[in-house]
């Protein structure tokens, strides 16, 4: 008796003590400086809670781990042992996006030492969806059809499609592209051949480029024929189509979807024959065949992506594109001779016998040179300035630069094609005053080489506009978001040019080396404004909004202005 009453002693004890040990260690989990924030997840459109959405809680600071949790039943989330600081909040859900150029999706909160924050929203916005079947003029599905959801951008005001989401239809004809934020698309439906015959072409294309290798290396070595016997290529196919039923852009229907929409797009097929492209690629500056060419077909200049190749001859650089349906095409062609680049372009109609003896000439990339002439007293002598080309449409930035102390610099441009020329690295008020080609002034954004060599001068100045300002909400109390400078003209240019910051915490923005000119500063709520400035639509949305200013040489500049909460873009 006396030892179960030992035992049951020492058993208490134990529980005490185990008891006093976690009661302890959840002391110690507990760090009294340490904040506390929770809140709960919403549909922005119905402000239902979410549930079971992912949330992350990352820190604005530099180089600081975010962390992570996922809401209960009821939308609700808590963040314990949070460090002081400002934070960024931003849930995630299948069926639903965020925006993170919007705070009332991702809000911002600054939390002190063991402050607990309660009742903070996270909004999501319900996604779109795309569906529909395709048929053909016999009212059969249509399988193997590639349906992309594109998104319109402008970049120096050239406009291109990006894709956004795409999908293939199954043997019922049927498509369904779903997660799709709430905006304007164009709908494409491109068939690709699902049998055999695709990938013979493919694999005749990779074997022909092997011989040729193969030829280059041996004299004598025998070629690969430019069209095998073997590869059967079908009797008819079908024109791409944008929705809903033509091959022309620009007279093709924009789908405005909303939240949670769920739109159905069904296209009919019509079938055509199969045509061909047969030309030879040749040396813009020469006439002669260019070698060992590449060449693919686009049936839009608007789209990305690697087209429709074609089978070319490394003898005479001849080519032929098959398996297409009668329309216009544009042909990108490229080859390389001593190491230096060719590139080309042509547009062609192609009728119901295809289109025969295309010429497609491809020049180099043409040498410009350049020099940077600094005016006034540099405080801090540059080491180099870094120089920028931007090419309109899909071309790429070309980055150059120039050193001291003759500040001097080599690129390559593409002939007869616009660029707008930047120095990335300006110090203080300088700024890019002016810009001449050949010695002519050319505006900065017209830069164009059509001689085998160019030479640029590009001259800072140091007499840049300063402007300080502060950004206010409808409360009149200091606030984030974006600040844009842009020309106060008729046609400002492309909205990809225009300056653009961020307001900070306590609403203080700062633009430096503002070139001489008149302008209008327009506020926006949104912190990230690259999607927004590539619509097509941003200045309609934008309007006449914002302050106007007058800038001058050396000018001076404090402003004050409200956010604007109407927009909508």
């Amino acid at each position: 008796m006396a030892i179960a009453h030992r035992a049951i002693f020492i058993t208490l004890v134990l529980v005490l003590a185990a008891t006093r040990t976690a009661s302890a260690q959840d002391q110690q989990a507990v760090d009294p400086q340490a904040a506390i924030i929770e809140g709960t997840v919403l549909n922005i459109q119905n402000s239902r809670t979410i549930p079971r959405a992912i949330v992350s809680l990352r820190q604005m600071r530099a180089g600081q781990q975010g962390k992570s949790t996922r809401a209960d039943g009821n939308g609700h989330f808590i963040f314990k042992n949070v460090d002081p600081g400002m934070y960024r909040l931003a849930a995630e859900r299948q069926g639903f996006f965020s925006d993170d150029r919007k705070r009332e999706y991702q809000p911002l909160v600054e939390v002190s030492a063991g402050e607990h924050v309660k009742n903070l929203p996270v909004r999501l916005m319900p996604s779109a969806i795309l569906a529909g079947e395709i048929v053909d003029e016999f009212n059969d599905p249509v399988q193997d059809v590639e349906v992309r959801a594109l998104a319109v951008r402008v970049r120096l005001g050239q406009m291109y499609l990006t894709p956004a989401g795409k999908m293939v239809t199954d043997d019922r004809g049927q498509y369904r592209i779903a997660g799709l934020h709430p905006g304007k698309y164009y709908l494409v439906a491109e068939y690709k051949h699902g049998d055999a015959t695709a990938e013979a072409i493919k694999t005749q294309i990779a074997g022909q480029l092997v011989a040729a290798t193969q030829a280059n290396a041996k004299v004598g070595q025998e070629v690969t024929p430019l069209f095998r016997p073997d590869v059967t290529e079908a009797a008819f196919t079908y024109p791409p189509l944008f929705y809903p039923a033509t091959n022309d852009f620009q007279q093709a229907q924009i789908l405005a979807l909303n939240p949670g929409d769920e739109f159905a797009a069904n296209f009919l097929l019509i079938s055509a024959p199969v045509v061909s492209i047969r030309g030879r690629v040749t040396n813009g500056l020469t006439g002669a065949s260019a070698g060992t060419a590449s060449v693919s077909a686009f049936w839009t200049p608007y789209m990305e992506g690697d087209g429709m190749p074609a089978r070319v001859s490394p003898d005479d650089a001849t080519f032929e594109i098959r398996g297409l349906a009668p329309g216009t095409y544009t042909l990108r062609a490229s080859f390389t001779d001593h190491g230096e680049s060719y590139t080309g372009e042509q547009t062609v109609e192609v009728g119901n016998q295809g289109a025969q003896n295309v010429e497609v000439a491809v020049l180099p990339d043409f040498a410009a040179t350049g020099h940077v002439t600094i005016t006034g007293g540099l405080r801090n002598p540059m080491g180099r300035v870094v120089i920028e080309f931007a090419g309109e449409g899909l071309m790429p930035r070309i980055f150059t630069s120039a050193r001291a102390p003759e500040y001097k610099f080599d690129t390559q441009l593409r002939p007869e094609r616009r660029y707008r020329a930047n120095v990335r690295n300006l110090q203080d008020d300088y700024y890019l005053k002016s810009v001449a080609l050949a010695g002519h002034d050319v505006p900065p954004d017209n830069v164009m080489v059509s001689g085998r060599r160019g030479d640029i001068e590009l001259v800072l100045s140091p007499s840049g506009g300063h402007i300080e300002g502060f950004l206010f909400d409808a409360k009149d109390q200091p606030t984030r978001g974006s600040v844009l400078l842009m020309p106060d003209v008729p046609e400002p240019g492309p909205a990809d040019l225009f300056r653009r910051i961020s307001a900070d915490s306590k609403g203080k923005f700062t633009f430096r080396g503002i070139a001489p000119g008149s302008y209008r500063l327009v506020a926006m709520e949104s912190l990230n404004l690259e999607t927004e400035i590539t619509s097509p639509d941003f200045l309609r949305t934008i309007g006449n909004r914002g302050e106007g200013l007058l800038v001058e040489e050396n000018g001076r500049y404090a402003v004050s202005l409200k956010l604007d909460v109407t927009e909508n873009h």
